[in-house]
């Protein structure tokens, strides 16, 4: 559990943690999306929920410059950072990362937080994406802590999906413009 220092690693365990899974389609190959989960600018919308104090989601970027097993994966919200260690990586087909260490407001409530992105070609020019996040409440507030962070962490799933949506059909344009030219 983290104290006052925002930038203490927050580690927890995974046996008791609660699973949130996404799944979408995307009308591109999974290498027009897969650039996004380590640079991305997502766009200026304010949802709902954001206005209600859950932490938007601006950019993510990997902080040594690329993406390896090791390296941290940082996404800045309008409320703070989020830093995450990629703990596996295969190109264009899967992503894991952990939430190590994070100064948004709601960080103590957060025990342990992992995404795992997998990326499935089905059919020509489409790609599956499934995302699985899991993450533990503290004990303290269990039920609290875990309602707030489902609610949260669901609408993140949904508006990064958009973001990647709208970032990997630009990326798909661009290839196949210049596969024309």
């Amino acid at each position: 559990m983290t104290g006052s220092d925002p930038l203490q690693p927050i580690v927890g365990l995974v046996e008791d943690a609660v699973k949130i899974q996404s799944s979408w389609e995307f009308d591109c190959l999974p290498e027009d999306i897969y650039p996004h989960f380590f640079s991305a600018k997502m766009d200026d919308t304010y949802p709902l929920a954001f206005r209600l104090g859950i932490p938007k989601p601006l950019s993510c970027k990997v902080l040594e410059g690329e993406p390896k097993v090791g390296n941290t994966r940082q996404c800045t919200t309008d409320k703070g950072y989020i830093r995450q260690e990629i703990i596996e990586l295969e190109e264009n087909r899967k992503l894991v990362y952990q939430m190590r260490e994070t100064n948004v407001w709601c960080r103590s409530w957060v025990k342990y937080l992992q995404d795992t992105f997998l990326l499935e070609p089905i059919g020509q020019d489409k790609t599956r994406v499934r995302r699985i996040t899991e993450f533990e409440g503290v004990t303290s507030i269990p039920v609290l802590s875990t309602l707030a962070l489902w609610f949260s962490l669901r609408q993140a799933h949904r508006y990064a999906s958009r973001n990647w949506r709208r970032l990997s059909s630009t990326l798909k344009s661009q290839r196949t413009t210049s596969a024309y030219a």
